[in-house]
């Protein structure tokens, strides 16, 4: 059951989502913010990225129903509702791939080469053209890989002749180049021994499709090690194991913002991996793209030990995502396990999917993301920095980590409870001579205001509840601004 605030949040969000979807103007291009920390739009806005991973859509999915599965405008229409504004993609697994219409992606397996037809609606990536512009339609944008680097052998086309890859690459670039809701994510996974990021040749086959893609954007044709990499929002998609792109090409010129993939586990500590990014020079935003998994099975031996059979719950969820903003990422990117394999009726599948995708969009986790962003966005965003120097006895490890946020200015300060347990703070963190101090319910999107305090000294704060999983947000307000109550809407 949700709140009427909850529902009433919902409902807003998917009239905002309406009026995009039948406006007449494209969506704003996202940019790295001027603090470098963060993401905005090409107008100066804050974009919070909640993004949804669905790896398989691209070949599975369908623009109209039909007997195994639902139309993608099902999946847009709620995931835009909820405040989702970004899905998280591949176009091909690494061979030459069949869609759903039945289309191959390359000419005869060269993948110099995709397979283009003259007219519309008769090719494999005329049907890509129609997901990624019903996308929009809802409000949508895309965080595209052009392939499932892991998958791509060292024999692949790709690695042992790198202007293949460029010319893949200069083909998304040129096709997509004025589509304005696209983020290219180059990688993913590509683990070591077999198929690591750091062989030489595997990163040259990656500096070659980034190089393609910008190029293509740009209307340049000339695979010569240089671009404008200006022109398109650019990232990588790391192996996991609380591994970043940052450890990798943290220094190339394409890489706009680091990617973090801690893996699908109950045991995690993400706060620390996304700390070192924000830690690294030159600063760059980061975020957490891949972890704790709605409704999957633990990817970790140990885990799957200790709790035969069970699966990620919306604690954990919350979890990951409180940890990962407070510790400054500028986003989260949510995940089921039943939408990476994009699971349609009738299906089975090896790696712990178990309910076709249709079946999934109302799960609790999902929900809760709706009331983060809603969180983030009531308060200044852009100002935001990580900041547990606040807390008293802030420093035990997971599953008990308390981790703080607050505005550069002291304007509001957030802490993050997981488990419940009392948050001491230095209420000189605070700006002004009046804290108004709220509780935030992570689970609902409710708040309750708890009092207003003098700005000096630390005091502590009891949650309403403890025990593992009634989590809670320490907000912290200079009552002076005058800010609406945690998560609403209204300004």
């Amino acid at each position: 059951m949700y709140s009427s605030q909850c529902l009433l949040k919902l409902s807003l969000m998917g009239l905002a989502a309406a009026i995009v979807a039948f406006g007449a103007d494209p969506l704003p291009r996202i940019r790295v913010a001027d603090n470098q920390r963060y993401l905005a739009t090409e107008h100066g806005q804050p974009f919070f990225w909640l993004g949804d991973t669905c790896w398989r859509m691209m070949l599975k999915a369908v623009t109209s129903d039909r007997t195994d599965q639902p139309s993608i405008d099902k999946y847009f229409k709620n995931r835009a509702a909820k405040g989702f504004n970004i899905v998280q993609t591949r176009i091909v697994g690494g061979g030459n791939d069949e869609g759903a219409d039945g289309y191959l992606a390359f000419e005869e397996g060269d993948f110099s080469r995709p397979l283009v037809v003259d007219g519309p609606g008769n090719d494999f990536w005329d049907r890509i053209d129609r997901i990624i512009d019903r996308g929009a339609a809802h409000g949508m944008y895309f965080a595209l890989l052009p392939v499932w680097a892991n998958s791509v052998a060292n024999e692949h086309q790709w690695v042992q002749d790198p202007s293949s890859a460029y010319r893949y690459g200069h083909f998304l670039g040129s096709r997509y180049r004025d589509r304005t809701h696209i983020v290219w994510i180059m990688g993913g996974d590509m683990y070591a021994p077999e198929r690591g990021v750091d062989d030489p040749k595997r990163m040259i086959m990656v500096r070659a499709m980034t190089e393609g893609v910008a190029d293509g954007v740009s209307g340049v044709d000339s695979y010569d090690g240089a671009a404008d990499w200006d022109r398109s929002l650019m990232s990588y998609h790391p192996p996991g194991n609380n591994r970043s792109s940052s450890q990798f090409f943290h220094n190339e010129p394409w890489v706009d913002f680091n990617m973090i993939q801690t893996t699908t586990r109950f045991t995690f500590a993400n706060y620390n991996t996304v700390a070192f990014d924000y830690a690294r020079t030159p600063v760059k935003p980061t975020f957490e793209c891949e972890v704790a998994y709605e409704e999957s099975l633990p990817l970790n031996a140990r885990d799957r030990a200790q709790r035969p059979g069970a699966r990620i719950g919306p604690w954990d969820v919350r979890r990951a995502a409180y940890w990962s903003v407070f510790a400054g990422g500028f986003g989260f990117t949510y995940g089921n396990r039943n939408f990476i394999s994009w699971l349609r009726k009738g299906e089975t599948s090896s790696n712990g999917a178990y309910r076709p995708w249709y079946d999934s969009l109302d799960t609790p986790g999902a929900f809760d993301m709706t009331h983060l962003k809603a969180l983030m966005e009531s308060r200044p965003f852009l100002s935001r920095i990580p900041d547990d120097s606040i807390l008293v006895d802030g420093g035990h490890e997971s599953p008990d980590r308390l981790v703080a946020t607050r505005d550069r200015d002291g304007r509001y300060v957030l802490v993050y409870a997981p488990t419940g347990r009392d948050i001491t703070v230095v209420m000189s963190s605070v700006s002004g001579d009046t804290v108004k101090a709220w509780w935030f319910n992570p689970r609902d999107g409710t708040s309750a205001a708890i009092g207003n305090f003098p700005a000096e000294g630390t005091r502590t704060f009891e949650p309403p509840t403890t025990a593992y999983g009634p989590d809670w947000v320490l907000v912290l307000d200079d009552e002076a601004e005058q800010f609406s109550p945690p998560g609403s809407l209204e300004r």
